[in-house]
């Protein structure tokens, strides 16, 4: 297969490497791809990996001249499938692949926004279908476009299992120079706003004012480092916070961890969590879709209500006070991902359902 994969994200989140490690996997089974990508840290890591790019200025989602740029690359390269990621890159993209004809367009969608506009109908109108990583999305499309059944495939994200084998995070705690009677709770993700990495510095507050030795650490850049930053000093988390930046390691940033907390108001099927419970983390999580779908309250991680600061230091702090059951909540989770999220799995089946899809189209 010829396989086009579409990105307008300039910076590094989950969506960029799930797509990095999908383009290994096609080339794995002799697939030819391309990337289709806005000039960032994304296309830096694409060519990094040595795979073939091409590189569009992407402005605005009605930037009618990144369009046709978007087409005659499109034209050169002959895709038999486009793969968007981003509503960016789809809103443009589309058009192009339309233009150019190709004959399969599909849409991986994590994003769990959607207005159900005459914009999103006019788009979604020209896409065959769309992969959703989880049962909410699906039900935003059949619930705010009417979209028929037949036109979705449930695509959850999952782990790569092989990545966090032999993965340590003492030298990374030595490093910090982190005391074996700290507690290290940990968050990965991009710092935006969406990710809610202030909720996590001000449960830290109230745990240090209960008498609670830790540390905090963030993997991960965005651009709002320097506001988290300005917080934890003033919060005076001055050498209890670290903002670690982009962490190529993520299994050592995991194994570090006694304790990962993910406070994000939305997600499609957050890729940090499944990494976290693949490495036996215990987590506490933001009650929200996509994360409840993954994380069993009681059983395989905690849940509390998101943006719930005191809810959040509180499901930590019952952590922190009983090792035991944070020691289970991990082995729980870790057993959860092997069976039901491995990635290779999920590939695989992926990639059928594609061929599957572009031979009913010839």
């Amino acid at each position: 297969m010829r396989v086009a994969l579409a990105n307008s994200c300039r910076f590094l989140g989950g969506a960029e490497f799930w797509q990095i490690r999908f383009a290994r996997f096609l080339q794995g089974r002799g697939d030819e791809l391309k990337f289709f990508i806005r000039p960032g840290k994304f296309s830096e890591l694409v060519g990094s990996e040595k795979f073939p790019a091409a590189t569009i200025k992407m402005s605005s989602d009605l930037d009618a001249l990144s369009v046709f740029r978007f087409y005659f690359a499109l034209k050169d390269f002959g895709p038999e499938i486009i793969l968007f990621n981003d509503q960016r890159d789809l809103r443009l993209g589309v058009l192009a692949a339309q233009m150019a004809s190709v004959p399969l367009k599909v849409q991986r969608k994590g994003w769990s926004y959607l207005k159900g506009s005459f914009r999103d109908r006019f788009y979604y109108r020209r896409l065959d279908y769309v992969a959703c990583l989880s049962d909410y999305i699906e039900k935003l499309f059949t619930q705010k476009l009417g979209m028929d059944k037949s036109r979705l495939y449930h695509l959850p994200n999952g782990v790569e299992l092989e990545r966090f084998c032999g993965a340590d995070g003492a030298a990374l705690r030595q490093s910090l120079g982190i005391g074996h009677s700290e507690i290290v709770i940990g968050m990965a993700g991009r710092l935006e706003r969406q990710k809610r990495q202030a909720d996590l510095l001000r449960a830290a507050k109230v745990l240090i004012e209960r008498g609670v030795k830790l540390r905090v650490l963030f993997a991960g850049e965005g651009r709002e480092r320097g506001a988290l930053e300005s917080l934890a000093g003033k919060l005076g988390l001055a050498g209890r916070a670290h903002f670690l930046g982009f962490v190529d390691k993520i299994g050592d940033f995991l194994r570090s961890l006694d304790i990962f907390a993910f406070c994000s108001e939305w997600e499609g099927m957050p890729n940090a969590v499944l990494e976290a419970m693949a490495c036996g983390a215990p987590v506490v999580a933001a009650n929200i879709p996509g994360v409840k779908e993954i994380v069993a309250h009681e059983k395989t991680g905690l849940l509390y209500p998101a943006g719930d600061v005191n809810a959040l230091a509180s499901r930590i702090e019952r952590l922190v006070g009983d090792r035991p059951f944070a020691e289970q909540l991990g082995k729980n989770a870790a057993l959860a991902i092997e069976e039901n999220f491995n990635e290779r799995k999920i590939f695989m089946g992926f990639r059928d359902w594609l061929e599957d899809r572009l031979e009913a189209k010839r």
